[in-house]
């Protein structure tokens, strides 16, 4: 089952926060990781650019759970902007086999951060989520829907995280 998906906000923050928050994978933000399903994790720092993101999933819906090997990279744009890649990867399959029973899946995941005019001294990004997924096998509309909508929170959970709504006037 094949999808994709794409979601934009504006987060009050800058880039670089935004890149951080997400590149790093923060370990407080990790523990809330579950409500995307997200059930096992590792991650594997190459350099301060790149790391490898390996993660079980449950679907639900009485679904094998579906693992994924990423190859995350990150790159600061000379306009500005912050791109995060997140690609496919055999680098760690030996380090990281698929368990029995689990079903590999295959993910392209790319965040785009664009630096906007400060509001009222608070700095301000656009933040572009685009995302194909093939989860494998054949997966019901309901499920895949339910689990879309829970991936792509991601992009609303860090506009949460930064918002500063209160304090711009």
């Amino acid at each position: 089952s094949l999808g994709t998906g794409i979601a934009t906000t504006v987060v009050d923050a800058s880039a670089e926060e935004c890149t951080a928050f997400v590149f790093f994978l923060d370990s407080n933000e990790r523990k809330k990781s579950k409500k995307r399903g997200i059930t096992e994790y590792h991650i594997k720092h190459v350099s301060d650019h790149t790391l490898y993101y390996i993660a079980t999933r449950e679907l639900g819906f009485f679904l094998k759970p579906r693992e994924g090997r990423c190859k995350v990279t990150w790159m600061k744009l000379e306009d500005g902007k912050v791109v995060i890649d997140f690609s496919d990867t055999k680098d760690v399959t030996a380090e990281y086999p698929v368990k029995d029973g689990n079903v590999l899946g295959s993910i392209h995941t790319v965040w785009v951060f664009e630096p906007l005019a400060s509001t009222d001294g608070f700095p301000q990004t656009a933040v572009t989520f685009t995302t194909r997924v093939e989860v494998g096998g054949n997966i019901p509309a309901a499920a895949a829907n339910f689990n879309i909508k829970k991936f792509l929170s991601q992009v609303s959970d860090l506009r949460k995280k930064f918002d500063k709504t209160k304090e711009i006037a």
